[in-house]
């Protein structure tokens, strides 16, 4: 649905049965949080189409290629959380319970896997083994940029409920 065809459709909504507005706002950051998802997505399958081609033709730079797909969908992750946080769509207006859920359960999770591998740091062939990155500090990244997001999703969930309370007082 475009966006154009959303308006029209919230205008008829609106003279229909006067609906409110926080359902029309909270479907119009639905169209546009699906809309950078799916550009998150096509991020991700690129750089996983283009990690293949590397690994199997010219060199393979880490040990295990599940590894860097995971890096690559935690990347992602954060980079949806950045392209939502700026255009205002990340917080729905009803949900938000479950949203702030899920990103502690994001920092708890990524801490609880993290540690096992940060612990494995002063290890000889912690960083690079055979001249490829190993599985250990990848996994390690990973769980460092999951708590990352988790923490960013929260940071912002904050800022909204402070700029929230000072429209209300306004």
């Amino acid at each position: 649905m475009s966006l154009k065809s959303f308006d029209k459709f919230c205008e008829r909504l609106i003279l229909a049965e006067q609906g409110s507005e926080k359902e029309i706002f909270d479907e119009r950051q639905n169209v546009i949080r699906s809309r950078l998802a799916i550009e998150a997505l096509l991020v991700y399958v690129g750089l996983t189409i283009v990690n293949s081609m590397v690994t199997e033709l010219f060199y393979q730079w880490a040990e295990s290629l599940m590894t860097v797909t995971l890096l690559f969908a935690v990347i992602c992750l954060l980079w949806w959380e950045i392209r939502c946080a700026f255009k205002g769509c990340m917080l729905a207006v009803s949900g938000r319970y479950a949203q702030k859920i899920s990103a502690i359960m994001a920092i708890f999770i990524g801490a609880l896997n993290g540690l096992r591998y940060v612990f494995d740091i002063g290890e000889e062939d912690y960083f690079v083994t055979d001249g490829k990155l190993s599985g250990d500090f990848v996994f390690a990244l990973c769980f460092l940029l999951m708590i990352g997001c988790g923490i960013f999703m929260l940071c912002v969930m904050r800022h909204e409920e402070k700029r929230n309370e000072s429209e209300g007082e306004k």
